[in-house]
C-alpha cells in the first residue's frame, strides 16, 4: 500500500520523498482543516473550546491511510472518507465540536490549499538546497575560472573555453530557476469559495448574522485569517482557474530543467575517454554486480532519471489543466493531483542530489588540457584567419575578402603534413606579415578563452548574495 521508491532511485530516500509522502499530504489536509477552525475562532465564527478537540483529532498518525485510501475512489477525492473519520474523531472528544470543522468548505478548497500547503514545505527545502549547490558551483567557478578546457559544440571539438565558465551557465540555470521558484512559493494562494466558489454558505451566514455589513467583506477577512494561519497568500477564488498550480509546476520544473543540462554534462566529461571529471566516491555507490572496475555517476543519472520523469509529469499536469471545465474540472482537476505532486518530488530530489554532486565533484585539468591537444593547432585555425587575413590582403598576397582561405590552406598543409604551424606561417607568408613568437602566442589556447574569467566573477556575483 505505500510506494517506498523501489523502482524510482531518483527520489527514494531522500527528504523529498517524505515531504511528499501521503502522510505529509494527509497531514497537509488535516492542518488545512484545523487552520480553518482556528480561523472562526479569531473571527468570532466558532467558540474557542473547540480548539483542543480539533487540535487531539488532527494528528495523521491515528488514521489508517490504506483504508482511507480504499475508500477514495467512492468520492473520486480521499478528503472525503477523511473527512468522515475526522469529524468522527472530534467529536469524541468534543461533539458540539464536529460541526464547526470543515464548514462552509468544499473538498476543492481543502485540496488545493493542502497542496499549496505542501507546495511550501517542500518548496523551502528546495531552495535551501539550490542555494548550497549554488554556494558550491560557485566556488569551483571561481577556482577554475582560467581553467582551460576544450568547448563543445554539437559534440565536436570547438574553441577553448575555461572549466570554469562552463560552470557558470550552470549556476546562472540553477540560480534564476531558483529565484522564479521562490517568487512562486512566495505567493502560494489558499483557496477557499465553498462549492461553486461563490463562498455561498459564509455569505448566507454573515446576512443573517451580520446583515448591517457587507457579507464578501467579512468572508474576505475571515479567509485572510486562513491564509495567516498555513502562512499563505489569501486570494480570490480560482476553483476554476489552474493558472496558480500551472505556474507552480512549471517553476519547479525550471529546476529540474537546468539541473539536467549539468548533469547531462557530467555524464559526458566522467567518461573514460574523457576523464575530466568525477562524482564525489561513497562505500557502496557507483558499484556494478558484474564488473568490478566500474564507478558509475550514479548522482547524475539520478538527475538524468529525475528530469525524464518530471518532463512526463508537467505533461500530465497541464494536460490536466487544459481539461479544465466549468466550476469544477471532470476528472481534469483530480489529474492535477498526482502530478504536481510528483514534480515537487522530483525537484526536491534533484535539488538534494545537487547539494552532494556539487560538494564533491573531482575535476581533472590535466586531463582537459589533453583533450585540449586532440587537434592540436586545428582548433586555433579560425582565430588564425581572423588575425592573418587583413595582414595577407594589405600586402596583396590575396585578394579582398580571400585572406582567409589563404592563411587556412596553409595551415590544413602544414597540420596535414606535421609540420610546426608558426614556422610554416612565416615561411609561407609574406617576408615580415608575422614572426614567430606571435603565432606561438595566438596559438595559446590560454589566451583563447575570451571573456570567461570576467563572465565567472559576474554570474557568481549575480548569484552569491542570492545564495547566502
Amino acid at each position: 500500500m505505500y510506494d517506498f521508491g523501489l523502482l524510482n532511485p531518483a527520489w527514494a530516500g531522500t527528504r523529498a520523498a517524505e515531504q511528499t509522502s501521503d502522510v505529509a499530504f494527509g497531514q497537509a489536509l488535516l492542518d488545512v482543516e484545523a487552520a480553518w477552525c482556528r480561523a472562526q475562532i479569531r473571527f468570532g465564527t466558532a467558540p474557542d473550546t473547540i480548539d483542543d478537540a480539533v487540535d487531539a483529532a488532527t494528528d495523521i498518525g491515528i488514521y489508517d491511510l490504506p483504508e482511507i485510501a480504499s475508500q477514495t475512489p467512492d468520492g473520486a477525492n480521499a478528503l472525503i472518507p477523511l473527512l468522515a473519520k475526522l469529524r468522527a474523531a472530534v467529536a469524541e472528544h468534543d461533539p458540539d465540536a464536529a460541526s464547526y470543522v470543515h464548514r462552509g468548505a468544499t473538498s476543492q478548497d481543502i485540496i488545493d490549499t493542502a497542496l499549496m500547503l505542501m507546495a511550501s514545505r517542500v518548496g523551502d527545502t528546495i531552495v535551501a538546497d539550490i542555494k548550497t549547490a549554488l554556494r558550491q558551483l560557485a566556488d569551483i567557478a571561481e577556482e577554475h575560472a582560467e581553467t582551460v578546457m576544450i568547448g563543445r559544440s554539437l559534440d565536436q571539438h570547438a574553441q577553448p573555453i575555461s572549466f570554469g565558465f562552463r560552470v557558470s551557465q550552470w549556476i546562472e540555470a540553477l540560480g534564476s530557476a531558483g529565484q522564479h521558484f521562490e517568487t512562486t512559493l512566495e505567493s502560494l494562494p489558499v483557496q477557499w469559495g465553498g462549492a461553486v466558489g461563490t463562498s455561498t454558505w459564509w455569505v448566507d451566514y454573515f446576512k443573517a448574522e451580520q446583515p448591517e455589513h457587507d457579507p464578501m467583506e467579512l468572508v474576505n477577512r475571515q479567509r485572510d485569517l486562513l491564509a495567516e494561519e498555513l502562512g499563505l497568500v489569501s486570494a480570490s477564488v480560482w476553483h476554476s482557474n489552474r493558472v496558480p498550480v500551472l505556474e507552480l509546476a512549471q517553476r519547479a520544473f525550471q529546476i529540474v530543467a537546468a539541473a539536467a543540462k549539468l548533469a547531462n554534462d557530467v555524464l559526458n566529461a566522467v567518461q573514460a575517454e574523457h576523464a575530466e571529471l568525477a562524482e564525489p566516491t561513497k562505500p557502496g555507490r557507483g558499484g556494478s554486480s558484474a564488473m568490478p572496475h566500474k564507478h558509475n555517476p550514479v548522482l547524475s543519472i539520478r538527475i538524468k532519471n529525475a528530469a525524464q520523469e518530471a518532463a512526463g509529469q508537467l505533461s500530465a499536469l497541464q494536460i490536466g489543466v487544459i481539461a479544465n471545465i466549468a466550476e469544477r474540472a471532470d476528472g481534469g482537476w483530480h489529474t492535477e493531483w498526482a502530478a504536481l505532486r510528483g514534480l515537487l518530488r522530483t525537484t526536491g530530489a534533484v535539488a538534494e542530489i545537487l547539494t552532494e554532486l556539487s560538494a564533491g565533484l573531482q575535476v581533472f585539468p590535466d586531463a582537459m588540457r589533453n583533450n585540449l591537444e586532440i587537434h592540436r593547432d586545428a582548433v586555433m585555425m579560425g582565430r588564425l584567419s581572423q588575425w592573418l587575413a587583413p595582414l595577407v590582403e594589405a600586402r596583396n598576397t590575396a585578394e579582398q575578402g580571400s585572406g582567409k582561405q589563404v592563411v587556412e590552406r596553409i595551415c590544413r598543409q602544414a597540420i596535414a603534413d606535421g609540420d610546426d604551424l608558426a614556422e610554416t606561417l612565416v615561411d609561407q607568408l609574406p617576408e615580415g606579415t608575422v614572426n614567430k613568437s606571435a603565432v606561438e602566442k595566438m596559438l595559446d589556447p590560454s589566451g583563447f578563452i575570451g571573456g570567461a574569467a570576467t563572465i565567472v566573477a559576474e554570474v557568481n556575483s549575480r548569484y552569491r548574495k542570492w545564495c547566502t
